[in-house]
């Protein structure tokens, strides 16, 4: 064993041996104990490079974790801002969509946003209803008069599917939704009628009103005498398109009206409402009205939206051979409007087979048709034609709302026009509270 030897034992046991040698005594002890002192030093001493060993890889270790954070952070910074350069924030969105234009001025005549009325399109008997005869903004809704007036200026003559409408700088300069018209360039009236059907666009809207009235103050008034004969008796229109104006408001009830007139006036051009895409130019134009696809039996007419008005919808659905005519106002979105138009018109389809009210019959297309809703397909070609519109028409002097205590419910429907069949006297129904949305559809 080494050991030992290393620590000087075995010399100094020999040197023991000798009794006479005690003088190497005190020389042994001193030196043993050096010598362990050595050893105990040599021991810690090497605990020292072990230690800094480990401190080393510690910091090591510590600075690859600082640096993969580091860039982890980073890699989380870039795709964060690729993210926001996509796709905007949908909070900065909707502040956008909800900024209320500096130069609006309510009218202190609506009180509300809120409304909505079903009935039944044949009896005229309401169904559900609350608020219906309220005064609201229509927003695009107003285009279900402008396209009114476009149907009756095919049939009479005054305009044709192909005639080529100027575009003026005021149809240019409309704010969105439009269709793309090209400046100093022309678009027929089949093809602007079909923007206003489905993309709802406010250029078309405009160019229409120049066509048939000059101007689109003049039109504006046009469409207000039509709404008076039509029985819209709380209606006032002041542009053809439905962009933002304080002094033109309707009801939901005035709403129904016109939408039972387009049906029972144009039969033959009613389908067209339920398109769901138009191209033009190489564009697809989507219609807005989702109820087409997501509810069943839906098969028009319109939707509309501005800050003041909310999101609106007028539609027509037909189940089990009744058909219903559904006005909702005031939605807080696309979404929440068409769940309570589906509840709305589920509540009123059950409630008018309870009641077996009669089933819808379909008005016969009348002898002034000139054409057929198979006449706004794209696909045909049609002939390019000037418009015929040489004689003047006259403005009609402009028609104010009439005041709350004056207005009056009136009948659900207008009265039929001469030889079309007449719906069963507007019968008074029950109001039904807001219902609680059951199903999801797309906004």
């Amino acid at each position: 064993m080494q050991f030992p030897n290393q620590l000087g034992h075995q010399g100094g046991v020999e040197k023991l041996h000798y009794p006479t040698n005690f003088s190497t005594v005190p020389i042994i002890g001193p030196n043993l104990l050096l010598r362990h002192k050595n050893i105990k030093f040599d021991v810690l001493a090497m605990t020292f490079p072990l230690r800094r060993v480990a401190a080393s890889l510690t910091w090591l270790a510590a600075s690859v974790l600082f640096v993969t954070a580091i860039l982890a952070s980073s890699g989380a910074d870039a795709q964060s801002a690729a993210t926001k350069r996509a796709a905007p924030p949908s909070k900065a969105y909707s502040k956008s969509t909800i900024r209320t234009p500096s130069s609006w001025v309510a009218n202190p005549a609506v009180n509300g946003k809120d409304s909505y009325l079903v009935l039944d399109a044949t009896s005229g008997r309401e169904l559900a209803s609350n608020q219906p005869d309220e005064l609201r903004h229509p927003a695009s809704l107003t285009k279900l008069m402008t396209i009114y007036l476009t149907f009756s200026a095919l049939d009479s003559g005054r305009l044709s599917l192909g005639d080529a409408l100027p575009v003026s700088l005021n149809a240019l300069n409309a704010p969105p939704t439009k269709m793309g018209l090209t400046p100093g360039g022309t678009v027929n009236v089949r093809d602007a009628t079909m923007a206003l059907v489905t993309r709802s666009a406010n250029d078309a809207a405009i160019v229409l009103a120049e066509a048939l009235g000059g101007d689109e103050l003049t039109f504006g008034a046009m469409m207000t005498q039509k709404a008076r004969q039509l029985g819209m008796t709380s209606t006032v229109y002041r542009n053809a398109s439905g962009l933002p104006n304080r002094e033109q408001v309707t009801t939901a009830r005035d709403m129904a009206r016109l939408a039972y007139a387009l049906m029972r006036d144009f039969p033959h051009y009613y389908a067209i409402f339920s398109v769901q895409s138009y191209p033009y130019r190489g564009r697809i134009l989507e219609n807005h009205n989702r109820m087409l696809q997501t509810y069943e039996g839906a098969d028009g007419l319109k939707t509309g939206y501005t800050i003041a008005s909310g999101f609106n919808l007028v539609m027509s659905a037909m189940r089990d051979n009744r058909r219903l005519i559904g006005v909702v106002m005031g939605g807080d979105s696309p979404g929440q409007r068409d769940r309570m138009m589906a509840d709305l018109m589920d509540y009123g389809f059950t409630t008018a087979q309870a009641m077996r009210l009669s089933a819808w019959t379909s008005p016969r297309k009348p002898p002034s048709a000139r054409y057929t809703a198979i006449s706004f397909d794209p696909s045909l070609i049609i002939p390019e034609s000037t418009p015929r519109l040489a004689i003047a028409v006259a403005a009609p002097p402009p028609v104010q709302a009439p005041p709350a205590d004056q207005r009056v419910a009136g009948p659900a429907v207008p009265p039929p026009a001469e030889g079309s069949a007449a719906p069963i006297g507007s019968q008074g129904g029950h109001r039904m509270a807001r219902p609680t949305a059951r199903r999801s559809a797309a906004g």
